[in-house]
């Protein structure tokens, strides 16, 4: 018993030691790209929505309702204004049925604000000249951030209460540029490319030999989010998504332009949808809970500790024990007590009759089971008396007359018999029955 309570606490202190190390240790954050509302990690929205909750005057609230089902309550969703944030392209030429449901709730007089990383698809639909396409990789962003190219963002949307202003963000931060020449759309936000971060020289950078790839290029035509009037209400495109995430709402630098831009919903509650965010779901919609833990850098730790503590276990407490065997008694007959406590009920009682009844049941019962003689009815005793006398050694006369007499006793309605003849009669059948051999 020792050695088991030492083992346990040695797991057990082994265990919280683990647990201190991974919690003293710097947070690892994941960079990947999601916009998921539980997620706290830098791309997660889960702070952004939070903000948006306390700061939208008319309210803001999150739903998993997708564009369709929206549509279909157009009347009611007039009162409100839609935020699509996607990672992956969600509004794309092959699904024209959400691009309708937008034009049904534009309709309808809400404000449909979609943000993604480009518009490329759908050109003609929104009478787009180009929309530009970059590969984004976060990868290195936290690291090696200082050293890629910024642009600049210009705020020149005067109508909404807002001053111009410039933003100097990281190039991954700065959005995809839009070029459009039609006057349908209010330009809101324009792009200056190729802005070198304070201080950094093209020369100290071996990889960067040609200074002139870092020219700075302003055109009012490169849109980074713009707006058109559509029906009862405006539609925005934004190609930044990333700036309506955790990472941008904690940041100086990038929390007042993503306040500017949710401005623009601000007249009426607001409502997110994440109907196309992708879904680590099993075979049966729900995420299992192995896939969670393997999720999770601590938990999936705990859990491979938590294995091999039970493996430790299994290989140091898996010998055999002797126990002690404990003395079993010898059972007590107790069938005399029986049979002198069922003797004493039937004395006390006084009924004699019974008792002789009973014996001559259990004779008729034994002559049919052990040797099928059967002495019930008088019918049958001219078979039966010669086979009996023949097993006993009792005459057949001495047998009929026993016999017929306990019959007669076996028909009265209200037997009575004297201790003697109780004695004599149950002697006799006695006799009988033990001389069945």
């Amino acid at each position: 018993m020792k050695g088991r309570t030492g083992f346990i606490l040695f797991i057990a202190v082994f265990l919280l030691l683990i647990y201190w190390v991974e919690v003293s240790k710097p947070k690892s954050f994941d960079w990947r790209v999601t916009y998921k509302p539980e997620s706290g990690e830098p791309f997660g929205c889960k702070l952004f929505d939070e903000m948006m909750s306390k700061t939208m005057p008319k309210g803001y609230k999150v739903t998993s309702r997708d564009l369709q089902s929206l549509a279909l309550d157009s009347t009611e969703m007039g009162n409100n204004n839609i935020l699509l944030l996607s990672e992956d392209n969600a509004l794309h030429s092959t699904f024209s049925e959400r691009l309708d449901a937008i034009y049904t709730l534009l309709r309808a007089g809400c404000n449909v604000m979609v943000a993604q990383d480009n518009f490329a698809s759908l050109t003609e639909e929104l009478d787009i000249d180009r929309s530009d396409w970059m590969w984004k990789d976060f990868t290195n962003f936290a690291r090696k951030g200082n050293i890629f190219i910024h642009d600049t963002l210009i705020w020149k949307a005067p109508t909404t209460g807002y001053p111009t202003r410039t933003y100097t963000l990281h190039q991954l931060l700065s959005g995809n540029t839009m070029v459009v020449s039609s006057d349908k759309w209010q330009k809101l936000i324009y792009k200056r490319e190729g802005v070198l971060p304070y201080g950094y020289d093209v020369e100290d950078d071996p990889d960067d030999d040609d200074e002139e790839d870092m020219t700075r290029v302003e055109r009012e035509d490169s849109v980074v989010f713009m707006r058109r009037k559509i029906g009862n209400g405006y539609l925005y495109l934004l190609t930044a998504p990333e700036l309506l995430s955790n990472y941008s709402i904690t940041h100086d630098h990038t929390a007042n332009l993503a306040l500017r831009i949710m401005n623009e919903l601000s007249d009426k509650p607001t409502i997110k949808t994440t109907a196309y965010l992708p879904k680590e779901t099993g075979v049966d919609g729900t995420i299992s809970s192995l896939s969670y833990i393997a999720s999770k850098s601590p938990l999936l730790l705990a859990y491979r500790l938590s294995l091999l503590a039970i493996l430790l276990f299994f290989i140091f407490n898996a010998k055999r024990r002797q126990r002690i065997i404990p003395v079993v008694p010898e059972p007590v007959n107790h069938q005399l007590e029986y049979v002198k406590q069922i003797g004493t009920l039937y004395y006390q009682k006084g009924d004699h009759a019974d008792m002789v009844l009973k014996k001559f049941k259990y004779l008729k019962e034994r002559l049919r089971r052990e040797v099928q003689i059967d002495i019930s009815e008088p019918s049958g005793d001219e078979e039966s008396l010669p086979q009996l006398s023949a097993l006993t050694g009792y005459s057949q006369h001495h047998l009929k007359t026993v016999i017929s007499w306990l019959r007669v006793l076996e028909r009265q309605q209200r037997p009575y018999l004297t201790v003697e003849e109780m004695t004599k009669h149950i002697d006799e059948i006695n006799n009988i029955y033990n001389s069945i051999n």
